[in-house]
């Protein structure tokens, strides 16, 4: 795994200092550390890590509504805790965390969770950005597909002929097949 800049947010100092150690000792960066949550949605904004590690219990803002905060920044989030209650882990599921550690951390859970956690993520970015490649592909096509009607009514053609028509005059105008199907579509819905 390749390294990444990591924000650790824990109200006690030495769980800090010891999460520090282990990513330091890993190949990982942190990028800044933070004892509140309201210091650690501060230091995301600042400093853009590639995953932060949230303790549940912080003051000011607790961990679970830093990493609401942190998915909208696309930030992927571990969260840490002392507790394994089912309404901590109902919480956590519904904020979109990437893994739930129950302290003490050993390198050996930390690690892997990382690991796992940041390619979960990643899968995700994949996927959204797949979805909207997807979302401008269908909205392309009807945009075609509207002008093509549009221009055999108006021509009194078929919609294979409106289609080589576009075609022709989208390269006579140098512009792509899209761009002149939304300008058919918006000077007749002028008329």
């Amino acid at each position: 795994m390749s390294e990444l800049s990591i924000l650790i947010a824990d109200d006690e100092a030495l769980i800090r200092l010891d999460i520090k150690e282990m990513l330091q000792g890993a190949g990982h960066i942190v990028c800044a550390e933070a004892n509140n949550g309201l210091k650690a949605v501060e230091l995301a904004k600042s400093f853009a890590p590639d995953l932060a590690i949230l303790d549940v219990m912080m003051p000011k803002l607790d961990g679970l509504e830093v990493a609401k905060i942190l998915h909208t920044m696309n930030i992927p989030v571990i969260l840490l805790t002392a507790y394994s209650q089912t309404k901590f882990i109902n919480r956590a599921e519904k904020v979109s965390v990437y893994g739930y550690l129950v302290k003490p951390i050993t390198e050996r859970d930390l690690l892997p969770a990382i690991q796992i956690a940041y390619a979960r993520w990643r899968e995700m970015q994949a996927v959204q950005s797949k979805l909207v490649t997807t979302q401008q592909e269908l909205h392309s096509q009807k945009l075609v597909s509207r002008a093509k009607a549009i221009l055999a009514a108006r021509e009194g053609i078929s919609e294979y002929e409106a289609h080589q028509l576009l075609i022709h005059q989208a390269m006579d105008q140098r512009i792509t097949v899209v761009k002149l199907a939304d300008q058919i579509i918006k000077t007749a819905e002028k008329i």
